[in-house]
């Protein structure tokens, strides 16, 4: 399903009279570190929230397993509006395919809210590495296996399936380097320590527009318009590396629906405003709009995509 950006006007007046949600803060859980794309997305889409309905929406990063911390905490949290969890292709496709005893199931503990967008992921290198393009880094890798390394935020995330793909499509061995978030391993490229680091684009768009990381290859199914130059895998090594880091509002099963509209309204609100878009496309964050019925779809085809993938490279829990 595309995530196509939609006019819906925000009219409070759809909500019935004495509706007083929220009446104090709202706990938005975000399953990745401070400082990268999923904690950016929480905090701009917090502060327009709180713009929206009053209260102070606080971010509460629960990093770890995958983005299955946050998500099992979002889940065993009353059903009442004051938790919601940035869910996304970590905690809701590939952490119940990667764990065999996972706390929650992210269909039937949580329901999804609102749709918020896409974004690919960034692979990018040191600006002293030579094999700085695709050809170059598989021949280098093949060359002189496990050598060259790459780091990422994790087993269970969508930019370490983006390269578990590309190894398996190319046969390049390429050792990772697992750390808690996009801005550790970010930091120890720069540092000199890692050659490699690939994360959601935003997480790395203020390095490579600095000059302190060079991108090799994006893994839309287009070339992003912030690295206009930069290909894509699935120009160069297969059609079948597009991966996509989607993010969506979720909150525990049995939450009122009138909260759960109230919430939807505001964030699709939200992501028609000037500011966030812009924002939002800076990073090369794409926002848009799905229904409900669309996103649970979209998800079980996503559960059945990574299942498959992680199954086939043999992948296991840190």
């Amino acid at each position: 399903f595309a995530a196509t950006l939609g006019v819906l006007p925000f009219a409070p007046r759809a909500f019935a009279q004495g509706d007083d949600w929220p009446t104090r803060n709202v706990r938005v859980v975000c399953p990745f570190t401070p400082g990268g794309s999923q904690d950016n997305i929480a905090r701009r889409l917090g502060a327009k929230l709180q713009d929206y309905l009053g209260q102070t929406f606080v971010i509460d990063n629960r990093s770890g397993a995958g983005g299955s911390i946050a998500a099992d905490n979002v889940a065993k949290s009353p059903p009442d509006g004051y938790s919601m969890l940035l869910g996304g292709i970590a905690s809701h496709a590939v952490a119940p395919n990667l764990y065999s005893k996972l706390p929650y199931n992210a269909v039937t503990d949580l329901e999804t809210v609102a749709w918020i967008g896409t974004q690919p992921n960034l692979l990018c290198c040191h600006p002293s590495f030579p094999h700085d393009t695709l050809p170059k880094l598989i021949a280098a890798a093949k060359a002189e296996p496990g050598k060259i390394s790459f780091g990422s935020s994790g087993v269970g995330t969508s930019p370490t399936l983006t390269m578990t793909l590309f190894k398996q499509k190319t046969g390049a061995d390429i050792t990772f380097i697992s750390y808690r978030g996009a801005a550790a391993a970010a930091s120890d490229v720069l540092a000199g320590h890692v050659p490699l680091v690939i994360s959601n684009i935003d997480s790395l768009m203020s390095q490579v527009n600095a000059g302190k990381l060079k991108p090799i290859a994006t893994s839309g199914a287009k070339r992003s318009p912030v690295t206009p130059e930069t290909p894509t895998f699935a120009e160069l090594v297969s059609p079948d590396i597009v991966v996509s880091s989607w993010s969506i509002w979720a909150v525990p099963k049995g939450t009122p629906a009138r909260i759960k509209d109230k919430l939807r309204v505001a964030t699709e609100r939200a992501l028609e405003t000037p500011d966030v878009i812009a924002s939002m496309k800076a990073g090369g964050f794409e926002p848009g709009t799905m229904t409900v019925a669309e996103i649970d779809v979209y998800i079980q085809t996503e559960i059945k995509r990574w299942g498959e993938v992680i199954r086939a490279a043999g992948i296991k829990p840190e």
